[in-house]
């Protein structure tokens, strides 16, 4: 009867347990924990291949999330470096795994092969407790795909540990056991072995609580971005102060545009830049000069609004080369007569242009001090000095060098969009820019930060600060001595535009009958135009020589002006980034150690090939 069970048994064992291409007949594990908690780990796994094979793989993960038997869990994340095989062998990275891959493709094994693996695996970066520092490891992963016997570990602690809260759990995830698990501490080495058999997707992990401070605190390149961005801010702020601060302009009363300055010019003057808005209202300007007339055209179209038409009256005959090109723009090969229609979406290459001419380097010289501009490039150095440490080198060390390259891309392919912006100061201009901008530049952000969660507080105080100096940039620029006085007479200029009374407006219309319009188009220029308009309210204004349109009526031209202007900036259309060449203006404890199986860092697991 006995011999009949037995017999009865062996015919049935094939047909119970699971046939494995592979098995690992022996595992044996070699940690040396390091005071920075990085592990140098050496593997010998033997592999019987039960058919034919190319080789073994191993799979290690980098992010982990680590679960501790009181349910409390942190993030740990990990690089694999010093990797060496006893045997042929590549290695890859795909999503949050680093691979081995073992063996070659052009070989194949059969039977018994042991392979040696060597490898640190540096926690880099782990999410702090409060009151303690843990080594919390899987020995085997759960990943392995087929049975694993005689395990053995030795592990060398960096120093002295309390052997008391150590714990050891094997099993499928999550479970707490460490039955058929010995081991023995003799001083700071730990030395043990699994007498069973692990099956597939089954743990051995050891989890040893250590006071806080055991490992070394680590000092990270994300750290040191953050403290680079907030030096090169704090560097960006000094060099403004010390540097770049203009002094208090003293207004002088002025009663017309100081040094016979245009409005182009002046706007250049008090700004330091230009806006499209600035160019235009040369059209007024060069009107009141004598050069074009402007007729008030109605459109029979119920849909259309009344647009006009700009006549030449003469050639241009004065000395000023912003006026010359400007007269050149509206009317091309010979034309003397153009419309609104003439003129859209084919003006702005004349705007474009005198934009280029009058923001040239010597009429930058001409108000700004020059020393100062050249220690302005040292607040560029210190953006990219940011940049380079938030965004290129962390996702480059960590294997993610294009992570890396692609904001700094989106940040150059941008940034002549956003000096228009400053240039033009056009609001419409400003949300669409950062919106579009933002929708790339934060959907890369959130996908390299979907990776590298712990970047994110680098990420969010270097845009921070990028942002801060880059305003701070904007301001670097300091006026010398002949900017600061010809500030000083547009601010005055200004000043008294806004502030005069109707007295003494009457008295300048009586003594030159056209000073509300020759005024006009520096108003544009100041943002005072409505201002200007409204204290023109109750003295009798006649037409200017160079307005033709229905009877005249104060407020009705106004609202023909005031739309002339704004129409002449549409014809802009859609610009090049840049324009124009230089120039110039005539004028500016427990078993398992609080831990379970599978819940601790490393591991992974491995497969054949």
């Amino acid at each position: 009867m006995k011999k009949i069970i037995v017999t009865f048994i062996l015919l049935i064992i094939p047909f119970t347990v699971k046939a494995y291409d592979y098995t690992i007949d022996k595992y044996e594990i070699y940690i040396k924990v390091n005071e920075d908690n990085s592990y140098d780990i050496t593997e010998n796994i033997t592999a019987n291949f039960n058919v034919q094979k190319h080789g073994i793989y191993r799979s290690i993960p980098l992010k982990n999330e680590i679960v501790r038997a009181d349910g409390s869990t942190a993030k740990t994340y990990a690089k694999v470096k010093n990797v060496s095989v006893d045997a042929p062998f590549e290695t890859s990275n795909e999503s949050d795994l680093y691979f081995i891959k073992i063996g070659s493709a052009y070989n194949y094994v059969t039977g018994l092969h042991t392979y040696m693996i060597n490898y640190t695996y540096d926690l880099f970066r782990s999410e702090k407790n409060k009151n303690f520092d843990e080594f919390y490891f899987n020995l085997i992963g759960t990943d392995w795909d087929t049975t694993i016997s005689n395990v053995t570990f030795n592990i060398e602690m960096p120093k002295s540990f309390d052997a008391t809260k150590m714990g050891f759990s094997r099993g499928s995830y999550g479970t707490i056991n460490s039955n058929d698990i010995t081991y023995q501490v003799d001083g700071n080495i730990i030395k043990g072995s699994y007498n069973g058999l692990l099956s597939a997707h089954e743990a051995l992990t050891i989890r040893i609580p250590l006071e806080e401070g055991y490992f070394k605190k680590r000092f990270n390149l994300e750290d040191l971005s953050i403290i680079i961005s907030i030096v090169s801010l704090i560097l960006s702020f000094i060099l403004w102060f010390i540097y770049g601060r203009d002094e208090k302009a003293i207004e002088t009363v002025e009663f017309y545009p100081p040094d016979n300055l245009n409005s182009l010019e002046l706007g250049y003057m008090y700004r330091g830049n230009v806006r499209d808005k600035d160019v235009t209202s040369l059209l007024i300007y060069l009107a009141n000069k004598g050069y074009v007339k402007i007729s008030e055209r109605k459109n029979t179209s119920l849909l259309s609004k009344n647009d006009f038409e700009i006549t030449k009256l003469k050639d241009y005959d004065g000395d000023n080369n912003l006026e010359k090109i400007f007269m050149a723009g509206l009317f091309k090969y010979g034309t003397t007569k153009v419309t609104s229609n003439d003129l859209y979406d084919n003006f702005y290459r004349t705007t474009e242009r005198l934009k280029g001419k009058i923001m040239s380097k010597e009429n930058h010289d001409l108000i700004f001090d020059k020393a100062v501009a050249k220690k302005a490039n040292y607040n560029l150095f210190l953006m990219i000095l940011t940049v380079v440490f938030t965004f290129l080198l962390p996702l480059a060390v960590n294997g993610y060098l294009m992570f890396g390259i692609m904001p700094i891309a989106l940040i150059l392919f941008y940034t002549p969009f956003y000096k228009m912006i400053i240039k033009t100061k056009s609001i419409f201009l400003a949300v669409f820019i950062i919106i579009h901008s933002s929708i790339f530049f934060l959907g890369m952000i959130g996908a390299i930060v979907g990776i590298f969660p712990y970047l994110i507080t680098s990420f969010i105080v270097a845009i921070i600060c990028l942002i801060l100096m880059a305003i701070i940039y904007n301001f670097m620029p300091k006026r010398n001595k002949y900017g600061m006085e010809v500030l000083g007479k547009i601010k005055g200029f200004k000043n008294f535009l806004e502030t005069v009374e109707k007295e003494q407006l009457e008295k300048l219309v009586l003594e030159n009958p056209e000073y509300f319009y020759e005024i006009l188009p520096y108003t544009y220029v100041l943002d005072i135009s409505d201002t200007w308009i409204n204290k023109f309210e109750a003295i009798n204004l006649q037409a200017p020589n160079w307005y033709y349109g229905s009877e005249f009526e104060f407020y009705r031209f106004n609202h023909f002006i005031t739309h002339t202007i704004n129409d002449t900036r549409s014809f802009n259309g859609v610009k090049p980034s840049s324009g124009g060449s230089g120039g110039s203006f005539s004028s500016g404890g427990s078993s398992s150690g609080g831990g379970f199986s599978g819940g601790g860092s490393g591991g992974g697991g491995g497969g054949s090939w």
